[in-house]
C-alpha cells in the first residue's frame, strides 16, 4: 500500500506537496509554487504598491497559491522620526562605527541610517496605520496565506479571512504558539534555533511535538534545519503537517543571492551559520563573516534594540542580490569577506546549486523512498 505524502496543508492551501518555502525573491516564489509548494514573499520592506507589483508578477507567473509574509508588532508603535531614533544612540557606539566605517572607503548610503526611511513607514518602528496599508495591499492580490514572523491579533485575523487568505505565523516557543493560536490563526509555525533570519532558542526535534500538543486541533509546520527529504519525514514524524523552509532556495538557479554567497552556502559546515544581535538588534542566525568577528573584539559596544541596531547596520552587505546596488560594490578588494545572508544550520546540507523544481523533486524523492511508498 503506497503511503501518501498528501497533507492537511495541502488541502488547506491547494498545493500538491506539504513545503512552504520563504524567499524574498518573486521568481523563487512562483518556481516553488509551479514546482508544488507554496511559495512566501517576504514583503517587509516593500511599501504597498511595490507589493502588488510582486504579486501580481507572481501571479502573471503561476497560477498556484502563494503567500505574502509581513510584520505586525503586538503594539501600535507611535511615529518617530530618523533624527529622533538617531539621538537615542550612545555616542560610543557610534563612535565604534566611525572609526569601523572610515578604513572600507564605502558610500554613505550604505549604511543603516540612510534607509531607515523606509523601515520606520513600513514595519519597524512605523505606525499601525502603514502596516495594515501594506496587509490591504498584500490581500487585494488574492494570496493564499499571509505569515507573520511577529503573530497577529485578532483584527489582522479577521481581515485576512474576511478577504479569503489564510494566516500562518512563526513561534519559537509554546507560550507565542498559544497565544497565536487563541487569536484564531489557521497555521502555525513552529521554528526552532537551527533556522535562518530571526530565532529563538528552542530546537526544532524539541520544538515542534511540545507545540502540536499544545495548540491541536491547529496545524503545525516545522522548520529551522530542514533542506531534504529526511527533515521532511521527520517533521511529519513529529505531528508537523508539512515544513516551512528558507536556506535551501538560497542557492537556487532562480535565487538573486549574489554568487560568491550562494558559494559560501555550498561551503559551509555545521558550524559557519551563527547567531548575533549586530544586523538588527534582535537574534538572527547568520553566515559568518568580518563584520560580524569585529563585533566579537573586546572593543565592541553592546547592540542596540531593534529599530536602532539597523540606523547603522550595512544592510547592502547583508541583503547581497545580483541586482542590487550593493552587487556593485563587491568589486572593491577584501570587502566579498564583509557581506553575509541570512541562513541556517541547514546550509551544511546543502552541496550544489540546482533550479527550484529539483530542489523539491530531490526532496519529495528522497521522502517517498524513506516512507517507503511505491
Amino acid at each position: 500500500m503506497a503511503i501518501s505524502l498528501h497533507t492537511k496543508l495541502c488541502d488547506m492551501l491547494d498545493i500538491e506537496y506539504p513545503v512552504m518555502a520563504f524567499n524574498h525573491c518573486r521568481d523563487v516564489v512562483a518556481a516553488v509554487g509551479n514546482a508544488g509548494g507554496c511559495g512566501v514573499l517576504g514583503a517587509l520592506a516593500l511599501p504597498p504598491e511595490q507589493i502588488a507589483i510582486e504579486a501580481n508578477w507572481i501571479k502573471e507567473h503561476s497560477d498556484k497559491p502563494f503567500g505574502i509574509d509581513l510584520v505586525f508588532p503586538s503594539a501600535a508603535p507611535e511615529m518617530i522620526t530618523h533624527e529622533q531614533l538617531m539621538a537615542m544612540i550612545p555616542q560610543g557606539y557610534k563612535d565604534f562605527m566611525d572609526k569601523f566605517k572610515a578604513p572600507l572607503g564605502l558610500p554613505e548610503q550604505i549604511w543603516g541610517g540612510a534607509g531607515m526611511d523606509v523601515f520606520l513607514e513600513l514595519g519597524i518602528g512605523g505606525s499601525y496605520e502603514s502596516q495594515l496599508k501594506q496587509l490591504d495591499a498584500a490581500l487585494e492580490t488574492k494570496p493564499a496565506i499571509i505569515a507573520a514572523a511577529l503573530g497577529f491579533n485578532r483584527e489582522i485575523v479577521d481581515r485576512c479571512h474576511s478577504a479569503g487568505a489564510k494566516c500562518a505565523t512563526l513561534v519559537g516557543n509554546v507560550k507565542n504558539a498559544k497565544r497565536a493560536a487563541e487569536a484564531g490563526v489557521d497555521i502555525i509555525v513552529a521554528q526552532g534555533t537551527e533556522a535562518g533570519g530571526h530565532t529563538g532558542r528552542i530546537g526544532t526535534l524539541a520544538l515542534v511535538p511540545q507545540v502540536v500538543d499544545a495548540v491541536s486541533p491547529t496545524p503545525v509546520l516545522a522548520a529551522g534545519g530542514i533542506a531534504d527529504g529526511r527533515g521532511l519525514v521527520a517533521a511529519l514524524a513529529l505531528g508537523a503537517v508539512g515544513v516551512w523552509t528558507g536556506t535551501i532556495w538560497l542557492t537556487a538557479h532562480e535565487s538573486p543571492l549574489v554568487d560568491f554567497l550562494k558559494d559560501r552556502v555550498i561551503e559551509a559546515t555545521d558550524e559557519d551559520a551563527v547567531i548575533s544581535k549586530i544586523y538588527t538588534g534582535k537574534t538572527a542566525r547568520v553566515l559568518n563573516c568580518k563584520y560580524i568577528e569585529r563585533w566579537q573584539q573586546p572593543d565592541a559596544p553592546a547592540t542596540l534594540p531593534m529599530p536602532l541596531q539597523n540606523l547603522y547596520s550595512p544592510m547592502p552587505l547583508f541583503l547581497s542580490t545580483e541586482d542590487s546596488y550593493s552587487a556593485s560594490l563587491f568589486d572593491k578588494p577584501g570587502l566579498q569577506e564583509y557581506a553575509t545572508s541570512a541562513a541556517g544550520n541547514a546550509a551544511g546540507l546543502i552541496k550544489q546549486r540546482k533550479s527550484v523544481r529539483k530542489i523539491m523533486e530531490d526532496m519529495m524523492t528522497e521522502a517517498v523512498e524513506i516512507l517507503g511508498a511505491e
